[in-house]
């Protein structure tokens, strides 16, 4: 089974705030981000899908989360804590705090990426969390589905 690989820095901005409006910043990467295949648009897709997550859970948009969840999905929280996708659906609410991702990599086998990177969490500009995440997703007839997430405190 080839393997590709691709690493992409990126910075997503997420709030929740009134009327769940959430902005959200996220370089596209190109062929100079290291993506080893030809085209880019496999990271691409994968980077805009953990985006498009991240900004659902952040302004407790259920619909968009139950619509990247796969069904088998499964979450390793930061407390050792294993959430199946119904569990992870029903914790989905409007949050106050910010998640910034960075140090992102991108790495293809066949229709699945893992997605590995940095969150920084903050409230009212203060930092709480930092976190090193690993996400599964796979390619479900061109849609990126998480299969899994994985979560490690960072320390300070």
């Amino acid at each position: 089974m080839k393997t590709n690989w691709c690493a992409a820095s990126a910075i997503v901005g997420l709030a929740a705030v009134p009327a769940a409006v959430v902005t959200i910043y996220l370089p596209a990467p190109s062929h100079a981000d290291g993506c080893a295949s030809p085209a880019p648009d496999p990271c691409t897709d994968v980077l805009a899908q953990e985006a498009r997550w991240l900004t659902a859970i952040t302004a407790g948009d259920v619909p968009t989360v139950e619509s990247i969840l796969a069904p088998n999905f499964m979450h390793t929280t930061s407390e050792g804590q294993l959430l199946t996708r119904e569990q992870e659906i029903a914790s989905t609410k409007p949050v106050s705090y910010r998640m910034n991702t960075s140090d992102h990599s991108v790495e293809f086998s066949g229709d699945a990426a893992l997605v590995r990177g940095l969150n920084t969490v903050t409230d009212a500009g203060k930092v709480i969390a930092r976190v090193r995440f690993t996400d599964v997703f796979v390619n479900d007839n061109g849609t990126w589905l998480a299969v899994s997430a994985q979560e490690s405190p960072a320390g300070s």
